[in-house]
């Protein structure tokens, strides 16, 4: 549906994109996360058609529409977007807003079209209203409702949640993803929010300073970070220094560990690597023998998550994210085992 090849995307002759390529099938559901500044809405502005690109191609649907000399008009793209700020008509009721782009259709069709989307975002009866005595929640459905109006073959959604409450978030992107999916909506989400991203796409690309550091699943973005950036920006975790032995075993604080053949080549000539330890790599055993003193803690309802020094070295910390029944003081020592299932090192 959507390939971008080596693109390119520079204001006043600074380049704030920089050879980004990544694809999106048909149906499916993308998401482009990373810090502010990092060049993901230049990107999504790009697809659309509101910014030219100074390198690399974009494809849709396998037609060329921007390129070193091509450029397609926004209009000439089938390609809706919605906005952060939603950009609702305030001199239209609900109805009108999201029949707004159906040019061509009879008065008929465009009822029927406006019927069904208010019953598929779960607001069937506010057509009559106006966008001013809806709900933040409200105005981001029906913004989403018109701009599926036309059946677009790709949807962009620029930062669509940053305005609503944080617990509104994770909802309302679950809903868009039923949404999207029951109509076969591709779609590409812009966020600076990791929760969002996971709760809505199928792929995700990591962006630093204008360039993609990493495309994949969430589970492999967490579980198997490229590079230290995604493995930082990406869950909770820390980096727990090792010495390499006989340049196959890594020493650390919390045991031995022997590296994979593809691993030993790869840190070939390293003497100290960082490997990841996320929360869930530690878990709580009152029975263990290894024990870690708390440093700091943070009750989070059904679990807290304690910040432990090994060997009651500060130095040496890591997370680990307990059920809640087990209440624990600042200095105390707790019993803990690994459950490490994916070994990820960088280089120190």
């Amino acid at each position: 549906m959507l390939s971008l090849s080596n693109i390119c995307v520079a204001y006043d002759n600074k380049p704030v994109v920089n050879k980004v390529s990544f694809s999106i099938e048909s149906g499916e559901i993308g998401c482009l996360l990373g810090p502010s500044g990092c060049g993901k809405t230049s990107i999504l502005r790009a697809i659309a058609g509101f910014e030219p690109v100074s390198e690399g191609d974009i494809h849709l649907r396998g037609t060329l529409v921007a390129g070193a000399d091509i450029h397609a008009e926004p209009e000439r793209r089938k390609v809706g977007v919605v906005f952060q700020d939603f950009a609702l008509f305030p001199h239209l009721n609900v109805g009108q807003n999201i029949a707004f782009g159906l040019h061509g259709h009879s008065a008929l069709q465009k009822s029927q079209r406006v019927i069904e989307l208010l019953a598929l975002v779960g607001l069937p009866d506010i057509s009559e209203r106006f966008a001013h005595s809806l709900s933040g929640g409200q105005q981001q459905r029906v913004a989403l409702a018109r701009a599926l109006a036309p059946r677009p073959d790709l949807l962009l959604l620029d930062e669509p949640f940053s305005s609503l409450d944080a617990e509104l978030r994770e909802e309302l992107a679950q809903d868009i993803r039923r949404i999207l999916k029951h109509e076969g909506t591709s779609a590409l989400l812009v966020t600076h929010d990791q929760h969002e991203a996971f709760a809505m796409a199928d792929a995700i690309g990591v962006l630093k300073g204008g360039q993609l550091l990493q495309w994949a699943s969430a589970y492999q973005l967490y579980h198997r970070p490229a590079d230290k950036f995604v493995a930082g920006f990406i869950g909770q975790g820390t980096l727990l220094p090792g010495t390499l032995i006989d340049n196959s075993m890594l020493q650390t604080e919390l045991g031995l560990f022997q590296l994979t053949a593809p691993q030993v080549t790869q840190f070939a000539g390293a003497k100290i690597l960082d490997v990841l330890v996320r929360p869930d790599d530690i878990v709580h055993d009152d029975s263990s023998t290894n024990v870690a003193m708390v440093l700091s803690r943070a009750f989070k309802g059904a679990h807290i998550l304690y910040e432990l020094a090994l060997n009651d070295d500060p130095a040496f910390r890591v997370l680990c994210l307990a059920p809640s029944h087990h209440d624990h003081e600042l200095g105390e020592r707790i019993g803990i085992r690994l459950d490490l299932k994916h070994l990820v090192m960088f280089n120190a």
